[in-house]
């Protein structure tokens, strides 16, 4: 059959509806990925749900923030997990899941052609041991998420290789921070979004190699700048006018006086600054948003060194993927979320060093495994039972093509059997629903309440002195309340230092709450049609036509800011 393409197509989600379409490109893809069982290849259909729904779907999947107390199925240890005692799941503490007093095998299964696969997958899933965290090779640094070789940290989600750092997710190789979001290489930063090698900052998005900043955004190669937009290679400025370093100094005790309405100014400021339709270092033919050393990189948010992708986030390192989050170092990879360092890697949650993997859950340094979870170093294997090479290709292919028939094949697992509650993971971040629109979908919420730690005594957010200097040691035998949400929260000993070193008042928002509102600062995963502030050329940008922002198609920004 011959198409015309784009091939124009409308979401199967009853809700959405929304038009999209499947390029010659994107078909070009489908057919590269699509594998071969005992001869025969089977061609990956294009996707029925629309790109929002389609990383809605995977999202559902990924529970980054949410931990529990509970106790290890197999030690009775009590541990800290992503999964709530409440859930029907088997959970093991790290060192118990890698051991061998346990074998995935012995979970083993067959293939029952009289019911569907995602139904059988859900109850192996149940059934197989799952890690309590996502938590590798850290010191002193129990209470982080999807977080490796972290040393002395807290509350890290999507976290690798940092030191006595807090309250942040998606930090790289950073020292010292606390409370920020997609940072590499900083140290010593607070309060501080996408940005890349930062020294001593506060109040940053959007900035690289920056010294002693606060409340900037796009600044590049600049120190002792405050309130400042749009600038390179600049020091001593204050919102964008350069002083003496006598005059700055003056001036800046003046502003830091009262911050708080300092950083309220600056968001209005920032709204009088021009930006570029896209925020991008070093791409090539690329469309969507933070993009860093990229070519052919499409639809792509919050991503570094990818080639020939389309439909990334969070990913960086990649070759030849679509609809994939949270992975890095990959290629061949379609429809999957929270992986590492795979090739041939198709509808897949949590699998890292894998290869040739179709459905798969939380299986580690493995291949040729088709619906399996928890497996380890292990080949052949279809629902975690053990087959030879040649009766393995034979009963995939069966599998595939009832799979086809039973119009499961080519989609990600469903929403409904995910492990966690839709609230519970990043996609009610990114796709925010009510409870009762989660649950008129079939899907699961789960009502949470915060329990109120042990203290001496309970103050109001609004009540703490806005300056450091008063707040005594007591306070971390207190509990806070959020101003916002009313939840409570504590303070830890080294947050209390930190905050000290830099005079930085005690929050008065959970960190939850202080972790949505750097989100908002960011752009959705969408693009708009809009035109260029100045020249009125058409542009493609994350910035919808009715926000307020100035934004610019590169050439006229270019003139405008360098």
């Amino acid at each position: 059959m011959v198409h015309t393409f784009p091939m124009q197509q409308i979401c199967a989600n009853a809700w959405c509806k929304q038009s999209f379409e499947s390029t010659d490109e994107d078909l070009a893809f489908y057919r590269k990925i699509s594998p071969t069982f005992a001869g025969e290849t089977f061609a990956i259909p294009p996707p029925t749900q629309c790109f929002s729904c389609r990383q809605a779907r995977r999202l559902a999947y990924r529970n980054e923030r949410h931990l529990y107390h509970r106790s290890c199925d197999l030690t009775r240890k009590d541990i800290l997990s992503i999964y709530s005692p409440d859930k029907p799941t088997k959970v093991y503490e790290h060192s118990a899941w890698w051991s061998d007093k346990w074998d995935p095998l012995s979970y083993g299964r067959d293939f029952d052609f009289s019911r569907p696969f995602f139904e059988q997958f859900f109850e192996l899933q149940t059934a197989v041991p799952r890690i309590n965290v996502n938590n590798m090779d850290c010191e002193n640094s129990d209470f982080c998420n999807f977080s490796v070789q972290n040393r002395n940290c807290y509350l890290l989600f999507g976290a690798l290789e940092n030191q006595d750092s807090f309250y942040s997710n998606r930090i790289l190789y950073c020292k010292d921070c606390c409370d920020c979001s997609g940072i590499e290489k900083c140290e010593l930063c607070y309060e501080c979004n996408d940005s890349q090698r930062c020294y001593q900052c506060r109040d940053l998005q959007n900035c690289s190699h920056c010294t002693d900043c606060q409340l900037g955004y796009n600044l590049h190669s600049c120190k002792n700048c405050f309130g400042c937009v749009n600038l390179q290679n600049a020091s001593f400025c204050i919102e964008n006018v350069a002083y003496s370093e006598q005059e700055y100094k003056e001036l800046l005790e003046k502003k830091l006086s009262s911050y708080e309405q300092e950083r309220k100014n600056f968001q209005q400021r920032k709204l009088s600054a021009p930006r570029k339709y896209m925020d991008a270092i070093n791409t090539e033919h690329c469309t969507g948003n933070a993009i860093i050393n990229s070519k052919n990189a499409l639809d792509c948010y919050e991503v570094m060194d990818l080639e020939d992708c389309r439909y990334l986030a969070n990913a960086t390192f990649m070759r030849d993927a679509y609809d994939t989050t949270h992975d890095d170092h990959s290629e061949l990879v379609y429809e999957a979320i929270g992986s590492e360092t795979n090739f041939m890697h198709l509808f897949c949650d949590i699998c890292w060093y894998d290869r040739e993997l179709l459905y798969c859950s939380m299986c580690f340094n493995s291949q040729n495994l088709f619906g399996c979870c928890g497996m380890r170093k292990s080949k052949y294997c279809i629902l975690n039972k053990q087959y030879s090479k040649e009766e393995y290709e034979k009963l995939v292919a069966k599998i595939i093509k009832y799979m086809q028939e039973t119009g499961e094949w080519g989609e990600f697992f469903p929403v409904c059997f995910s492990p966690f509650a839709y609230n519970e993971t990043l996609a009610q971040e990114h796709s925010p629903l009510s409870k009762d629109a989660v649950e008129e979908r079939g899907w699961n919420w789960k009502d949470e309440e915060d329990d109120m730690p042990d203290v001496e005594k309970v103050i109001e957010g609004s009540r703490l002195p806005a300056d450091i200097a008063a707040i005594p040691d007591d306070i971390l035998n207190w509990a806070i309340r959020c101003e916002v949400t009313q939840r409570p929260f504590r303070i830890m000993k080294q947050e209390l230092a930190f905050y000290r070193k830099f005079h930085i008042p005690v929050p008065h928002l959970h960190p939850d709450e202080r972790h949505r509102r750097r989100m908002v600062l960011r752009n959705p995963r969408k693009l708009w049609d809009r035109q260029c502030g100045k020249c009125s050329k058409e542009i493609r940008t994350s910035y919808a036509p009715e926000r307020p922002e100035i934004v610019y198609c590169e050439d006229c920004y270019l003139k405008e800011v360098y």
